[in-house]
């Protein structure tokens, strides 16, 4: 892996909002001292480790000194603001079974959620404001193979258990430099970004820049979810260029507005993670068109970490397409093929919606754990999408899925909640998304047969599904007639209600 060193870091947080400016030097350091405590403790390369890291010098230095000691690392999901919800436990618990680590790195002074406690042994690593030695960057060797794996970046777990998806060197190397070609990146760029380490977005903002000597400003993911607006301010003070954010985080900048920001530095944006609406984009330039947001900054982009992160994206000043309200995401980036094939796997003329499927040098080869895939195998995404002018459009997942905030809920799940909130048999609730263009955004609806209808079942339901799986529902209401769809072995048919729901006969 190429790693080119930048002169400094920036670190933003809670208790340093402006900014702290940290030497490269002083990573490294970091960095090698991790190797150091990764060696004492028997690591040895092929190893897997797991991360349970918030405070940027140490993310940093954690990754970069699994490298240098030949070990696997995995960012554990920490979800901030609510890691203690039931749904968050259970995500870890489900990733920690998979991943199988032989360790766990943790910042000294730092707290572990309960039930990380006691499963491995724990490495702490020196709290930020505990000085190191410095250690010249160049000095250090990352001896790593294209066919070595470099991380493994757990996949939202939409479909049933925890999938980690195996990132090799190679895959990482081609999918970094596919995108910097694509965004036109060079040394002069500096990335300012939010996003967790344990999305593949969040890694990508980090690791994207140093392979071209870029800048890097890092914030505390919490930071940004106690004040959003300190991420703007972030761009506007370090003279940003590029960045990355769900559409979700466009939308609460559109409502609360930042203020006293220029952003006439800031020439691009991934926006991702989630279905991406023209309206919310088209908003969001509105508002900050005063402050400098020239037009062709956001840039709906489409990927995941089965292919490290990035499938396609647009190019720098264009202004994305809309067809059938659905924004483009780019043409695919250099290295990939592509396909949309019908249920039979035949293929589909340009314009048709049908089935996504890719292939190329960043794809993975598998899942941990699971059977790799055959050799030069097309990658069934799970989406459906089409193509116009040469971009890609993405219309929805196959399966039945909710997303919200860049997370998936699976249908199953939250109706399982809603039953059992409320005593009902298993399939008496429906979950779906619907789509509403005139706000920007799908709805959430969850359809429950009770025969007993009233606003505080409605509220049961509500308070349960956001309890236990940290979801906010937007509309819940008794399915009209008192009956769901169901095929003829029982089973909730929940297209088919999402269809009479759109046509108001449920």
């Amino acid at each position: 892996m190429k790693i080119v060193w930048p002169d400094q870091f920036e670190f933003v947080g809670k208790t340093r909002p402006e900014g702290v400016t940290v030497p490269a030097g002083e990573i490294a350091g970091r960095a090698a001292h991790v190797a150091g405590l990764l060696r004492e403790q028997g690591c040895v390369p092929g190893d897997r480790i797991a991360m349970w890291v918030t405070e940027g010098e140490n993310q940093l230095a954690a990754m970069f000194g699994s490298w240098l000691a030949g070990v696997t690392f995995c960012v554990l999901p920490s979800f901030a603001g609510r890691s203690n919800t039931e749904r968050s436990q259970t995500r870890v618990d489900d990733v920690y079974s998979v991943l199988e680590p032989k360790l766990l790195l943790k910042t000294e002074g730092t707290e572990l959620p309960e039930n990380l406690r006691g499963l491995v042994p724990t490495v702490e690593l020196p709290a930020v404001d505990v000085p190191v030695d410095p250690v010249d960057p160049g000095s250090l060797i990352f001896d790593r193979g294209a066919d070595d794996v470099a991380f493994i970046q757990f996949t939202s777990g939409s479909t049933g258990g925890a999938k980690g998806a195996v990132v090799r060197f190679g895959q990482l190397q081609a999918n970094l430099q596919a995108i910097a070609d694509r965004v036109q990146m060079d040394a002069s760029d500096r990335m300012v970004s939010w996003a967790p380490l344990y999305h593949d977005m969040g890694l990508m903002a980090v690791l994207l820049p140093l392979s071209f000597g870029a800048g890097v400003v890092l914030m505390e993911t919490d930071h940004f979810v106690r004040r959003p607006a300190a991420w703007l301010e972030a761009i506007s003070r370090h003279r940003g260029t590029v960045t990355t954010a769900p559409p979700t985080a466009l939308k609460l900048l559109t409502r609360r507005r930042a203020k006293d920001v220029d952003l006439s530095s800031w020439r691009y944006a991934w926006i991702g993670g989630e279905m991406v609406f023209p309206s919310v984009l088209e908003a969001f330039e509105e508002v900050y068109k005063p402050a400098g947001l020239a037009s062709g900054v956001l840039q709906p982009t489409y990927g995941m970490a089965e292919t490290v992160v990035g499938i396609s994206c647009g190019t720098p000043g264009e202004t994305w397409s809309v067809v059938d309200g659905y924004a483009s995401c780019g043409p695919v980036l250099g290295g990939f093929e592509h396909r949309i094939v019908d249920e039979d796997g035949a293929e589909i003329a340009t314009g048709g919606r049908g089935y996504l499927h890719v292939r190329g040098p960043s794809v993975m080869r598998g899942y941990l754990g699971l059977e790799p895939f055959a050799d030069d195998a097309w990658f069934d995404t799970g989406d459906i999408a089409f193509e116009a002018d040469g971009r890609l459009h993405i219309t929805g997942r196959v399966k039945d899925v909710l997303k919200r905030g860049g997370e998936m809920f699976p249908a199953t799940v939250v109706e399982a909640v809603a039953e059992a909130a409320l005593d009902l048999r298993t399939g008496r609730a429906a979950a779906f998304a619907h789509l509403r263009p005139d706000l920007g955004k799908e709805e959430i609806v969850l359809l429950v047969e009770s025969r007993q209808w009233d606003d505080d079942q409605a509220r049961v339901v509500a308070g349960a599904v956001a309890q236990e799986l940290g979801l906010q529902v937007d509309v819940i209401r008794s399915a009209q007639g008192g009956r769901l769809p169901r095929t003829s072995s029982g089973k909730i048919m929940r297209q088919k209600a999402a269809a009479l729901y759109k046509e108001g006969q449920i």
